[in-house]
Parts: structure tokens; sequence; C-alpha cells
């Protein structure tokens, strides 16, 4: 049988939605600089100097103004392999599984196309962080990067239940039971049959004991933190630790929070401008050398309640294309994300302060509750990095 896009985005969301956090939290208030040359780069630098270095690769990208997608292997605009290289690999993978979406050079958009397709490609190259760089003219280029500050520390129980709950508001996830159990396979979170079908997650740091409905979709989650009882005994058996003992979970330092610095080494000077190579035509271009843009304005925090992350579903910040004299594509300027409904620091205290009581009281916010109102907007690092 053949796989589809849908199944695709089942296994990649939650722990795609726990790197982009992650990836987030390093890159906070960093503009970003990327090279298409034989050497491609993308690079984050912050105010204070810290910076994020990593590899670009190019997927493909997407044009508000002509409504469409194209895969970053049908080059047209004759990029290095090492920049389409991994687009090619997608497209083999997409060949072989029988997944449409992943051969058809240019496809029509809708709300959730891009993402969806960067999932996929997630799931079919094992690289799970991405960036959606805006390169003005209406058109996003979509690229995986890869950074050796990109890998996970070992899983935690409140910071693997927000990716869950997030991974639930960014797209269609069709079958959460089995997402789950590919995400937990994947991170190696070691699990316990409940009753009634649930599932207990196990952490050095506690339990998240959930539910399902009879369409296979997370009815409840309660966290149990710190790690005892029952629970304590089950993580022992899995992991072949006593209870009591030291972990490298328990003693390792916590991911930082999106917002926090996480000091990066410096990069090697980056090229010089050499103007932004064309990707679609005359009117939508793609970044090219020396292109640059802010990366957030407003970062928002990683234990954003799935309220607030399905909220974020502004656009990143778009970049300006300046013409050069002699008429040919120029480098990218940046502009700047604003808006009056921006989060001020005082909300997102007052949201932290909201979950992490709700949380200590063995719930996760969201989880069986319905909206009663259409969330606020909000603009921010979240929304920049899912693309939405």
């Amino acid at each position: 049988m053949s796989t589809t896009l849908q199944d695709l985005v089942n296994r990649a969301v939650f722990f795609s939605t726990e790197m982009q956090t992650h990836f987030g939290a390093l890159i906070a208030d960093a503009e970003w600089e990327v090279d298409f040359t034989s050497d491609p780069h993308l690079t984050f630098t912050s105010s204070d100097g810290t910076v994020l270095r990593g590899r670009p690769h190019l997927l493909g990208s997407e044009s508000s103004g002509q409504s469409t997608w194209l895969w970053g292997w049908d080059n047209i605009n004759e990029f290095p392999e090492s920049v389409v290289g991994l687009a090619h690999d997608i497209r083999k993978f997409g060949a072989a599984e029988e997944v449409a979406e992943l051969v058809t050079a240019e496809l029509e958009l809708d709300e959730e196309l891009a993402l969806r397709l960067t999932l996929a490609s997630k799931e079919a190259t094992g690289k799970w962080a991405h960036y959606p760089a805006a390169a003005g003219a209406g058109t996003t280029v979509w690229l995986l990067v890869d950074a050796p500050e990109l890998t996970l520390p070992e899983p935690r129980v409140k910071t693997t239940v927000r990716a869950l709950m997030q991974g639930l508001t960014q797209t269609t996830v069709t079958d959460h039971r089995a997402a789950l159990e590919t995400y937990v396979d994947k991170r190696n979170i070691p699990t316990a049959e409940l009753s009634e079908g649930g599932l207990r997650l196990l952490f050095a740091d506690g339990a998240a004991d959930l539910s399902f409905d009879e369409q296979r979709r997370i009815s409840n989650c309660e966290i149990g933190a710190p790690l005892e009882s029952e629970a304590a005994e089950q993580y022992a058996q899995a992991t072949g630790t006593a209870p009591g003992e030291t972990t490298a979970a328990d003693t390792a330092a916590p991911a930082p929070e999106a917002g926090e610095k996480t000091p990066a080494p410096a990069p090697s000077p980056a090229a010089e401008p050499a103007g932004a190579a064309q990707q679609r035509g005359e009117d939508d271009t793609a970044a090219g050398v020396g292109a640059t843009a802010s990366a957030s304005t407003e970062p928002t925090p990683a234990d954003a309640t799935p309220e607030q992350s399905e909220a974020m579903t502004s656009p990143p910040s778009t970049a300006e294309v300046a013409p050069s004299d002699d008429g040919a594509q120029g480098a990218v300027s940046p502009t700047s994300e604003s808006g009056s409904e921006e989060q001020t620091v005082e909300e997102r205290e007052a949201d932290t302060a909201a979950e992490d009581e709700s949380q200590d009281n063995g719930r996760t916010p969201g989880a069986t509750e319905e909206k009663s109102e259409e969330p606020k907007k909000k603009k921010g690092l979240f929304s920049k990095l899912f693309g939405r």
C-alpha cells in the first residue's frame, strides 16, 4: 500500500514541533543571512553577538502571488547540488512511496500545504529543523537546517506535553494515537499501557497519562511530576534504572525556553552579497547570496498554551528586494515585523503562570476544553518558525 502525504505528516508533526520550539529558543531576536553558493550556510546573529550557523537545504518556495508551491528539485535557478541535493532525495523518496505531492514540480497552494510538504520532507530525510525565509515579492523559501546546536536534549515531561498540544494546532493530524506512537519511538520515550486504551509516557522527571476517544484522538492528558509510585516503578523497569537513582536526564540542564539566549560558536565570515538568484520570474524571487532579514521581533515562550499557539497564524516578516543599477536582482534588505496586537511581557508572564498552575494540578490546559471564542492573533517567533 502506498504512503500518503497525511501519513508522513502524522509521523512528523510532534517531533517537528519539539524541534522548532528548541530552534526558536536558540535564535530569539536574531537576524538571519543565507548563502546559496557551493558552500551554503544560514547564519543567525543576535544583538549581543551570539550566533547559530547552519547548513540550509532548499526544499522549495511558495508564491502568494501565483498561489503555487515550486519544489527546489525542479531547480529553475540552477542552484548547486549542495543547495538542492536534499530536495532530489525527497523526490526519489516520493517516487518510491508513491506520494504524488513529492514528485509534482508545481502544486496549487492551500493554507497548510507548504508546512505539510515540509513535515513530509522531514520524515523522508530525518532532518528536523526548518526555516521559512521571506524573500520578498510574496515569496517564502522553505529550508531544512543542519546545525550541531539542533540536537534535542533528553525528553522531559512538560516539554513533551507542550510539543503534543502545540503540534495539534499546527496542521491536521488524522490519527493522534499513531502520531504519538511514532513520536515516542523517535524520542525513545518509555511507555506503559493504561486501562481503556490509554497510554502513559514515562520520563526521568515525571509521567504523562493520555486518554483517547473512539476516533483515536487525544481527549485528555494528565501530568504527574515528579516521578513516583507506579510510574516510577514502570520507568525503572523500562530503563533499568532503580527507583530514586540519578539519571543523565535528571542532572542535565533543561532545554532553554523560547526567548532565552544560548551562546553558540561564532561563524566564519559571511560571503559578500552577490545578488539574489531568481526563483520564479521577474516578480517572484528567492533569497540569494547575502540575503538578510529579522528572525523575530517578539519571541513567543516555548510553554505557550495550545490556544496561544493556534492564534499565532501571522506570516513571517517580509524582505524587500532592491534592484541593482543594471536591473538585475539585488540583495535582500530586512524589514521588521510589527503590529498593535503583539503579546506584552506581562501577558506572557500571566499566560505562563496560568499554565504552570494548571499543570501543577495535573492537567494540561486545552486538552479537553473547547475554545469559547476566537483567540487574539499574535505575531512572534513561534508562528514564524512554523510558517503560519
